[in-house]
């Protein structure tokens, strides 16, 4: 499980970092540093912006959120089958 994870773990950084640069060539240098110190930011900028054809940001959200999502029913899986283990 632990592959999966690291799979997860570089889509959602890979994602994380398109949709940064889009954040950057859109809106300027300082959104931009927002968005790289708090990533949350850059990821409810990508979901207000998914409609913008020209920035093409709908493939990398539903990765991005898909990654997310995939990663946190990992863990609850992981942590439930573990502690039954003990």
């Amino acid at each position: 499980m632990s592959m999966l994870s690291g799979v997860g773990s570089l889509i959602i950084w890979v994602a994380g970092i398109v949709v940064l640069v889009k954040l950057f060539q859109s809106e300027g240098l300082m959104k931009g540093i927002l968005g790289l110190i708090c990533m949350l930011y850059t990821y409810i900028w990508g979901w207000q912006n998914i409609g913008k054809e020209e920035l093409k940001l709908k493939t990398w959200m539903y990765l991005w959120t898909g990654a997310i999502v995939v990663g946190i029913i990992l863990n609850v899986v992981g942590a439930t089958s573990g502690a039954g283990g003990e």
